[in-house]
């Protein structure tokens, strides 16, 4: 703790100092006393003592104490100015600091800080070295996945690895099917192969791109929690529908009995509505996505399925345990990291935004 005098430590000082001088009295009068006691003779005898002459050696010590109290004293003279200035100088900082802040309350010597003194010094060593040390770049930061992905020319294995992309299945889950992804094991995990991994989410990328950029609908599909948000991002860019609630069964094989009740309007490419009337066929006509995005395929099989029988193609995020032949486009990667899956997810709702940009450029009237 500095060194710092307050009222209440100048009392507390001069409160010791006459404590001690107090004693240094007493123990004067009890050596007077004494000497009161000694009789004449001793007296005389102890007065002859003092003025015979001093032998060599106690005329050296008599010098050496001589040099010794002047030296101290001289010391003291010094010590007294420079705590007298250091007095002054604190008693005007003190002073300064409550003309700034009047509600400080300036603590004792002895007492530690209070809070405000506290809070006054770490916005001071913030102010001061807050600036100081490394200078980090190329930070992770998960959550912009979500909201500004990165496009694939940009996505390393760096960028995959820090998402937990290549984090598979335990050994004990392993579907053989899935041999070409793998990298190899490592403490009872199978580790994904993220040159596959990236290979195959510039194909997906692609394929997704020009879906959209052809006027396709993507319908994104995810039933895992914490998985609504980045689906309803993907939709926004792409201008495309998603499902972050359980699948319906029938949804694309028996579309007349659940979306015969949904209002059907033609649009144009630039995803505006014409205001034509439909006729009664194109009103009974069967409405399906052009391709399917499922982010957990293997708790969503009964949707893979239906997009089997209807044709409709589908691009899937298929990790050691799941099946790579249900889906058209598989990508090799974590499906329960909420990261992984934002990542990847993230990509290919900016190609498919892409997509719609050169939809919209191309169409739009110059």
């Amino acid at each position: 703790m500095d060194e710092r005098l307050s009222p209440v430590g100048q009392q507390e000082t001069q409160a010791m100092h006459m404590h001690r001088l107090k004693q240094y009295n007493e123990e004067m009068l009890k050596k007077l006393r004494r000497f009161r006691d000694v009789p004449a003779e001793e007296a005389s005898k102890l007065e002859n003592m003092l003025k015979s002459p001093l032998t060599v050696k106690e005329k050296q010590l008599d010098e050496q104490l001589t040099e010794f109290f002047n030296e101290f004293t001289h010391l003291g003279k010094q010590s007294s100015s420079s705590a007298a200035k250091d007095t002054e100088n604190h008693t005007l900082n003190i002073s300064q600091q409550l003309n700034k802040y009047p509600f400080l309350e300036p603590s004792a010597n002895d007492d530690p800080y209070t809070p405000q003194e506290l809070f006054l010094r770490q916005t001071n060593h913030a102010k001061n070295s807050a600036r100081l040390g490394a200078d980090i770049k190329d930070v992770y930061f998960p959550y912009k996945d979500v909201s500004s992905p990165l496009s694939i020319e940009k996505i390393t294995l760096e960028r995959l690895m820090s998402a937990g992309v290549h984090l598979g299945q335990s050994t004990s889950l392993w579907r053989s099917s899935t041999q070409p992804y793998i990298y190899g094991t490592y403490k009872g995990i199978h580790i994904i192969d993220l040159n596959q991994t990236l290979s195959h989410l510039k194909r997906a990328a692609n394929v997704i791109e020009g879906v959209v950029e052809n006027g396709g609908i993507v319908l994104f599909l995810g039933t895992r929690d914490g998985q609504k948000r980045a689906l309803e991002e993907a939709a926004k860019k792409t201008n495309g529908y998603f499902v972050s609630s359980r699948w319906i069964p029938g949804t694309l094989t028996n579309p007349t009995e659940i979306s015969g009740l949904w209002d059907k309007m033609e649009v144009d490419m630039l995803d505006k509505p014409t205001g034509r009337q439909l006729t009664v066929d194109e009103k009974m006509c069967i409405v399906k996505p052009d391709l399917l995005v499922v982010l957990n395929p293997t708790d969503n099989r009964n949707a893979l399925y239906e997009a089997m029988k209807t044709r409709i193609p589908t691009i899937g995020i298929i990790d050691t345990d799941s099946e790579p032949s249900m889906v058209t486009y598989p990508i090799p990667g974590n499906d329960d990291s909420s990261r992984s899956v934002n990542l990847l997810l993230g990509v290919l709702a900016r190609a498919g935004q892409r997509g719609l940009k050169n939809r919209l450029e191309k169409h739009s009237p110059t």
